[in-house]
């Protein structure tokens, strides 16, 4: 099946082969779980800078072409991001925490030239990996990472 769309550095047309979707699968990406307006208003509500907001909105406004479906490509992975949030408080928080960590670490002067390159995502992957660990006390959130990872396995090439 044909997958095309608008390639956002370019503004070129892209068109790619991908193996046989099934139409539930598809039927399943273009299933919204929010309205744009609801989404508009997600992003809105959000405490980030406006120039992140914008590039949020842009992300949002991506689609896709799958066969004849049109997939609002950006919009669905937003959904994604913001359930993930929710449901994984911890793991989001230790990404955020990490990157801070990080970014302090690189603001030292001379120290921080050298070291921050490599301390940055070091902190970000600890940070993430003790989020997991608590988000993942369970199996049942563990089973739910894997529903939200199977949503896009269909557009693997």
């Amino acid at each position: 099946m044909k997958v095309s769309g608008i390639a956002s550095d370019t503004g070129e047309a892209v068109a790619q082969e991908i193996s046989d979707v099934s139409v539930e699968e598809l039927q399943s990406m273009a299933t919204l779980g929010l309205s744009s307006g609801e989404l508009k208003a997600r992003i809105d509500n959000l405490a980030v800078s406006a120039d992140a907001k914008v590039l949020l909105f842009q992300v949002a406004t991506k689609v896709i072409r799958v066969g004849e479906t049109v997939v609002k490509i950006g919009q669905k992975i937003l959904e994604t991001v913001f359930e993930v949030i929710k449901t994984y408080p911890n793991t989001s928080f230790g990404v955020v925490f990490g990157a801070i960590a990080g970014t302090l670490v690189s603001s030292i002067p001379i120290i921080g030239w050298v070291l921050g390159p490599v301390i940055t995502p070091l902190l970000v992957v600890f940070g993430m990996t003790v989020g997991v660990a608590v988000d993942i006390a369970d199996k049942a959130a563990e089973r739910s990472i894997r529903t939200y990872l199977a949503r896009f396995e269909p557009l693997k090439s």
